[in-house]
C-alpha cells in the first residue's frame, strides 16, 4: 500500500499546543524487500512538494523504478548517475556520523561539498567529474585562498566519491583521481609563533578567571576542543604520577592518549576541583573565544598581531609554545613528538617548533673543543703494517735460554717431518680421489715470522692487546 500525506506538525503558541497539517507532502510505501518507508517528497531542485497531484506523480515514479529494479531491468550505474548530489551528500553525512566523525568535521565536509557543487555546476553524480571540480577550485583560488584550503575542499569531495565507489557502489571509479593536489610548502598563509616566557607570565597574570585554562594549555599542549571536552574523570590527580587520560572521543585523532602533569599544575587542578563534583563534570565550564584571547593579550602587553615574519599568536599558539619549550629544554625529538601526540615527527619539528626561541648560539658554543696536536703525536698515531697503532707483538726470546732453544729446534724438526708426511699423503690421495680442494684457513691473529738469526723457520701468533 502506498499513499501521499501531509504529516501533522505540533507547535506551541500562547502556552497552548497547536496541531496542524504540514505544508509539504510525504510518501508512505513498502519496497521490494518488505521495508516500510516514510520519506518527504522532493522536487529535482531539492524543494518540497505542495501540490497533491505532483506528489502522487512522484510516488508513482518511485514505485515504477522500484519494480524495475526488483526484476533487473535497471542499470545501477545509469540510475546512480541521476542521483542528486544533495541526496548523496545527505547519505554520506549519515555514513560519517556512523563512523563517529566529529560534528565539526561533518559540518565542514557538507559545507565544502555544497560549495564545490554550486560553483562547479554539479547537480547530480553524473555531472561529477574532474573538469567540473577543477573549475570550482579555480574559482576558489581566484578568491585568494591558500593551497591548503584548496586541498581541504578537494579532500571533502574526494571522500564523497570514495564512499560512492567503495561503500555504495554508485559510480564505477573515483573521478577526482586525476585532480592534482596543490603544493603547500611555499605558500603558508597562517604562521604561528611561540610565547616567550615573560609573555606567557604576563598573559597568566592578566587572564583572571581564565588563568587555569591558559596554564593547562601551555603545559599540556591540549587543543581547544580537547580542553572543552575534558572531564574531571579524565584528570588523575592521586598518586605520585598525576596525568590526564584522554578518551578517544575527546581527541582529534579519536585515539586514547595519556599526558603527564607537572606537579605545580596538578596542585592547581586539585585545588580547583569542586568538593561535590562528579567525574562527568567538565573541568572548564567555558572556553576563551578568539576575541577574549586578544583582549587578554592586550591587557598583558603581548602583541598578537603578525610580526615582520608574518607570525601571529592565537589560542593554538599555546600548543606551539608547549612543543617549542620542550625543544628548548633539551627534550629528545621523539619524546616531544609523543607528548605532542603527533604521528609524524616532521610535523612536530617543522610546524610546532618556533626556531626563534631556540638557543642556536648556545648550542654551537657547546660543541667540543679540538685538542692541540704536535708532530710527535702525529708520528705516534701513524700505523705501520697491518695491525694498526694499538697492536703489540709479543717478542720471542730464545737466545737467553739454551733449553728453550733446543726445545724449539726439536719442535721445528718434528713439525718439518710432520709436514713432509702430510705432503706425501696428499699426493697419494690426489692420485686416488683427484685434485684436492683448497682448505679454508682458520682465523684468529696475525702471523709474524721469527727473526732470521734463530734459523728455525718458526711462526708465532701475535696477540692484540
Amino acid at each position: 500500500m502506498a499513499f501521499v500525506f501531509k504529516p501533522v506538525v505540533t507547535s506551541s503558541a500562547g502556552g497552548r499546543k497547536l496541531r496542524r497539517r504540514g505544508r509539504f507532502y510525504w510518501a508512505c510505501y513498502t519496497d521490494e524487500n518488505g521495508r516500510a518507508w516514510r520519506v518527504p517528497l522532493k522536487l529535482p531542485s531539492g524543494g518540497g512538494i505542495t501540490d497533491r497531484a505532483v506528489a502522487q506523480a512522484e510516488l508513482r515514479r518511485r514505485l515504477r523504478l522500484m519494480e524495475r529494479r526488483a526484476v533487473g531491468l535497471l542499470d545501477p550505474a545509469v540510475e546512480s548517475a541521476k542521483l542528486p548530489l544533495r541526496v548523496a551528500l545527505a547519505r554520506f553525512a549519515r555514513y560519517l556520523r556512523g563512523r563517529r566523525r566529529s560534528p565539526k568535521h561533518v559540518r565542514q565536509t557538507i559545507r565544502r561539498v555544497k560549495w564545490l557543487g554550486e560553483h562547479g555546476d554539479i547537480a547530480c553524480l553524473g555531472a561529477l567529474n574532474s573538469a567540473a571540480t577543477e573549475r570550482a577550485l579555480r574559482v576558489l583560488s581566484g578568491r585568494g585562498r591558500a593551497p591548503k584550503t584548496l586541498n581541504d575542499y578537494r579532500a571533502a569531495l574526494f571522500g564523497l566519491c570514495a564512499w560512492a565507489v567503495k561503500v555504495e557502489r554508485l559510480i564505477p571509479a573515483n573521478p577526482l583521481e586525476s585532480v592534482p593536489v596543490q603544493e603547500t610548502a611555499g605558500d603558508v598563509r597562517k604562521r604561528r609563533r611561540a610565547f616567550a616566557a615573560d609573555e606567557a607570565a604576563r598573559l597568566l597574570w592578566a587572564a583572571g578567571p581564565r588563568r587555569l585554562w591558559y596554564e593547562t594549555a601551555l603545559f599540556t599542549g591540549l587543543r581547544c576542543g580537547e580542553l572543552a571536552a575534558l572531564r574531571w574523570g579524565d584528570v588523575l590527580l592521586s598518586g605520585k604520577a598525576p596525568s590526564i587520560e584522554l578518551r578517544p572521543e575527546a581527541t582529534k585523532a579519536r585515539r586514547a592518549d595519556s599526558i603527564p602533569l607537572r606537579a605545580e599544575l596538578a596542585e592547581k587542578l586539585r585545588a580547583a576541583r569542586p568538593a561535590l563534583g562528579l567525574p562527568t563534570d567538565p573541568v572548564f565550564r567555558t572556553t576563551p573565544t578568539r576575541a577574549t584571547f586578544r583582549r587578554d593579550c592586550d591587557r598583558a602587553g603581548v602583541r598578537w598581531e603578525a610580526d615582520a615574519q608574518g607570525r601571529s599568536l592565537d589560542r593554538h599558539a599555546l600548543r606551539v609554545t608547549f612543543v617549542t619549550w620542550l625543544s628548548r629544554a633539551g627534550v629528545a625529538p621523539r619524546t616531544a613528538q609523543m607528548l605532542a601526540r603527533h604521528t609524524d615527527i616532521r610535523l612536530t619539528m617543522r610546524n610546532y617548533t618556533d626556531p626563534g626561541l631556540l638557543d642556536a648560539r648556545g648550542a654551537v658554543e657547546r660543541l667540543p673543543e679540538l685538542p692541540a696536536v704536535s708532530s710527535a703525536d702525529v708520528q705516534t698515531a701513524r700505523a705501520t703494517g697491518t695491525d694498526g697503532p694499538n697492536s703489540v707483538v709479543l717478542p720471542v726470546v730464545l737466545d737467553s735460554c739454551p733449553s728453550l732453544q733446543n726445545g724449539a729446534r726439536a719442535c721445528a724438526e718434528s713439525a718439518n717431518a710432520t709436514a713432509a708426511q702430510g705432503r706425501t699423503d696428499a699426493l697419494l690421495n690426489a692420485k686416488v680421489r683427484g685434485p684436492a680442494r683448497p682448505e679454508k684457513s682458520g682465523g684468529g691473529g696475525n702471523r709474524t715470522r721469527v727473526p732470521k738469526h734463530f734459523n728455525l723457520g718458526l711462526y708465532v701468533r701475535s696477540r692484540r692487546i
